[in-house]
């Protein structure tokens, strides 16, 4: 950077003195190409892949636009003679653009110009230039002032902007304008404060909702049957048997086409030769003879799959059914990467440590016993007694042992490879081969993967062994690019997700075998067992709704993206849920023999989860219309965004990603600014309503995704959710209120009626704002949704009034 800058001060010379040699009347077309051209190209760094010249927008077309990747900068050309002056004796840059606009009638007219490009185009940044002239100017506002009364940054020559090069330079080169330095000049880092959401008035905000006794033990116990119980050594092997569900078909109720699901993760090695295969998980022979062939390769076999989608439950199923034969003649080793032992361990440590506990513990044996070292190492010990210390053996046999013994010491002290000589010894002497799992690699970072990684090649490459490594699709990628992996030639299976539908139905009946006691379970006590009854019933509602409904398992299913885990524990969150009367609907149950869970119970314990109020970090529900700047248009970004992605309006790279710079452009031609859509693809990739092609997380700042795409989730939350009541009331606290005679009517209020109201309120609030920007209509069904959502409330009015009359 610090040469082209000295090189960009060189140019700047050369075209000063050509203009001073050569001034002369020039029209526009002659002053761009011999000024304005020289002055952004050859003096401020930009290439000219970086400028588009007379971009159309309807029969609009804007002299030069600029690209750092987004469209960031508007220049208006003038003609060499259309010249301002500013007062004598004013020493600066900076100036109000609304006196210029007075003082300098053809300038105001060039401003408005550059400026209605800027609006209709969402380019943050508008500027006049005749090539020996420029000012520039922030077009597009976000904090509700008019861009008429800011200010500008104007150089009256090209003499001051050689002598003031260094601020010339820091305010509109590219790394410059990419990095908004015109902002911070113009408008300073502080940013305006948006509107108070109604969270800030509420003194208890978030809150915590309290559970009952009845709650609580039914929170307990739940957790108990569906998670912690089925870990057990005794009801591991049924509950793998009953509960397994291979990688199959996406679930009828999925949001995403079977297409995309298809192609999860062959979509990731995009241009990559050889796409990852799948892994059969029903074979009759257990481990299948590919996974035999790429053991022999003297390689890990990697396991790819993201967190939750069953890399563990494949492993243990492997182990104790689908392969237990070759298991019960193998020395296998489980090695836990996110136990909480490995994470307080350094993992070259913890690995080696962790493989002879298991020797110990499991096999009986210790490695560092004397008979076992003896053993171990016995052909290098009848070496050693042939050495040059083999005459100490007759002539003083005391000092020959002290010799054997720091022999077999030093063998002992270098642990690594005592450890694979004694697996090595046992594994012959047992006639048995070596298996070891690494798995739970993907709850650590990308840099212990990767270190994990090399583990596992070092102990294929040395070992005897058939290595497991469990990894991050994500992070298997980037490494094969750049990273532990780019050295080695690695092919990987992958562990698709299974039906949601199928592992809740299987979980949740082998539950209720454990509540029911038709498996037994042994030292319970007789408070635990009468909570089991509870669960029991509750368990049997929630199969029969789900049996008999789409909508809550429509929930589950779109939420988890594929993520067992996740979906447990939104199952789990509701059974002991504060914000749902448990109690009641068992009771019905009893006395009527049937109830179905209502979904805005189902759907208010998980959007809450143990909270008073809606807060976005306790939850999986996404406020899909909160707001980064004072732009109201800003409420309908994010629906519009994953609106635009799953229409596939934009240039498609295939399997749903649609490339980033075509996402930019259309929201930027619809007013949306390149500081705003940041804010937005950021948000909706942390929340994942949409995935990049990358799929690394997101920071605010960085190099954009070259290509996203929207998931399960996001296409539910603009589907589904954006149209119910429940979420809807829950987010409104949430969300910032531009119009202050509404901002003063939304208030915390408990009874429902007055909730309908409110949510109300805040339906014609959006919908005012909608009915203003015309140009964002086709982007996304608002007035569909707005439909659906009062016609919800009034369905809920009618139930609520009937209930009130009935009780009177």
């Amino acid at each position: 950077m610090a040469l082209e800058y000295e090189i960009c001060i060189e140019n700047l010379k050369a075209l000063a003195e050509y203009y001073s040699e050569n001034k002369d009347t020039r029209n526009e077309a002659t002053t761009r190409l011999q000024l304005i051209d020289r002055l952004f190209i050859e003096c401020l760094g930009w290439s000219r892949d970086d400028i588009t010249a007379e971009e159309s927008q309807g029969k609009e077309y804007a002299d030069y636009t600029f690209r750092a990747p987004r469209r960031i900068l508007i220049v208006e050309a003038k003609k060499e003679g259309d010249y301002f002056e500013l007062p004598v004796g004013l020493n600066r840059i900076e100036y109000s653009l609304g006196s210029l606009m007075r003082d300098y009638p053809n300038l105001k007219d060039a401003i408005e110009q550059a400026s209605g490009y800027c609006q209709s185009r969402g380019v943050p940044y508008g500027a006049i230039c005749n090539g020996h002239q420029l000012a520039a100017f922030i077009a597009v506002r976000d904090d509700g002032t008019s861009p008429f009364d800011g200010q500008a940054v104007v150089f009256t020559s090209l003499e001051q902007m050689l002598e003031e090069f260094l601020d010339f330079w820091n305010l509109f080169s590219k790394p410059a304008i990419e990095n908004k330095n015109l902002t911070r000049k113009l408008l300073g880092d502080i940013l305006p404060e948006l509107p108070p959401k109604l969270s800030a008035s509420i003194y208890r905000y978030p809150g915590i909702k309290q559970r009952n006794i009845f709650q609580t033990d039914l929170q307990i116990v739940s957790e108990l049957v569906i998670e912690d119980i089925t870990r057990t050594g005794d009801l591991e092997k049924p509950f793998l048997e009953e509960c397994y569900c291979p990688s199959g078909a996406l679930s009828q109720h999925s949001m995403i086409s079977k297409s995309i699901l298809k192609a999860r993760y062959d979509a990731l090695f995009y241009n990559e030769p050889g796409a990852p295969l799948t892994i059969p998980t029903t074979s009759k022979d257990g481990i299948t003879p590919e996974l035999y062939a790429e053991s022999l390769s003297r390689r890990p076999i990697v396991l790819l799959g993201d967190v939750g989608v069953g890399k563990t439950t494949f492993i243990k199923y492997l182990i104790h059914v689908d392969a237990v034969e070759q298991f019960q003649n193998a020395i296998s080793f489980y090695i836990d990467l996110g136990s909480q032992a490995a994470i307080n361990t350094d993992i070259k440590e913890f690995i080696p440590l962790e493989i002879a506990r298991q020797l110990l513990d499991i096999y009986g044996v210790d490695i560092e016993e004397r008979n076992t070292v003896r053993g171990i190492y016995n052909l290098e010990l009848e070496r050693f007694r042939k050495s040059i210390y083999s005459d100490l053996y007759d002539v003083n046999p005391q000092l020959f042992k002290e010799r054997e013994v720091e022999f077999l010491a030093e063998k002992v002290k270098n642990r690594a490879e005592h450890l694979r000589s004694s697996v090595e010894f046992f594994s012959k002497g047992w006639k048995k081969q070596i298996i070891v799992f690494l798995d739970n690699a993907d709850q650590r970072s990308d840099e212990i993967q990767q270190e994990v990684f090399l583990i596992s090649q070092e102990i294929s490459a040395q070992w005897p062994a058939t290595v497991f490594l469990a990894l991050r699709p994500e992070t298997f990628q980037r490494s094969l690019k750049e990273g532990a992996l780019s050295g080695y030639h690695q092919k990987a299976f992958t562990i698709s997700p299974p039906r949601i539908d199928r592992v809740l139905t299987k979980r949740l009946e082998f539950a209720k075998k454990l509540t029911s006691g038709e498996i037994p379970l042994t030292s319970l006590s007789e408070s635990i067992r009468v909570n089991f009854i509870n669960l029991n019933t509750v368990i049997q509602i929630f199969l029969r709704t789900i049996e008999r409904r789409d909508e809550i398992i429509e929930f589950i299913d779109n939420i988890s993206k594929g993520n067992v885990r996740l979906a447990l524990d939104l199952v789990r969150e509701f059974f002991g849920s504060g914000h749902v009367d448990t109690k009641k609907f068992i009771e019905i149950y009893t006395e009527t023999g049937d109830y179905i869970i209502p979904m805005h119970e189902f759907l208010r314990a998980v959007i809450y989860d143990d909270a008073e109020y809606y807060e976005p970090s306790r939850t999986n529900v996404t406020n899909i219309f909160d707001v980064s700047s004072h732009d109201p248009k800003e409420h309908f970004l994010m629906p519009i965004l994953i609106n635009l992605l799953e229409s596939s309006k934009g240039s498609s790279v295939g399997e749903g990603y649609v490339e980033t710079a075509s996402v930019y452009e259309k929201l930027q031609s619809i007013g949306f600014t390149p500081t705003q859509i940041d804010h937005v693809m950021v948000r909706a990739q942390r929340r994942e309503l949409i995935e990049s092609f990358e799929r690394s997380l997101p920071i605010l700042g960085n190099e954009i995704p070259e290509a996203i795409r929207p998931t399960s989730v996001g296409m539910y939350h603009i589907r589904k959710l954006c149209k119910l009541f429940t979420y809807i009331d829950a987010i409104l606290v949430d969300t910032p209120i531009f119009d202050n005679e509404v901002r003063e009517k939304v208030t915390d209020v408990q009874s429902i009626l007055l909730r309908l109201e409110r949510a109300t309120l805040f339906i014609d609030y959006l919908s005012s704002i909608w009915l203003q920007e015309e140009g964002i209509s086709s982007f996304f069904d608002w007035d569909g949704t707005c439909h659906e959502l009062k016609a919800d409330i009034a369905a809920i009015r009618v139930r609520v009034n009937r209930d009130i009359e009935r009780q009177a």
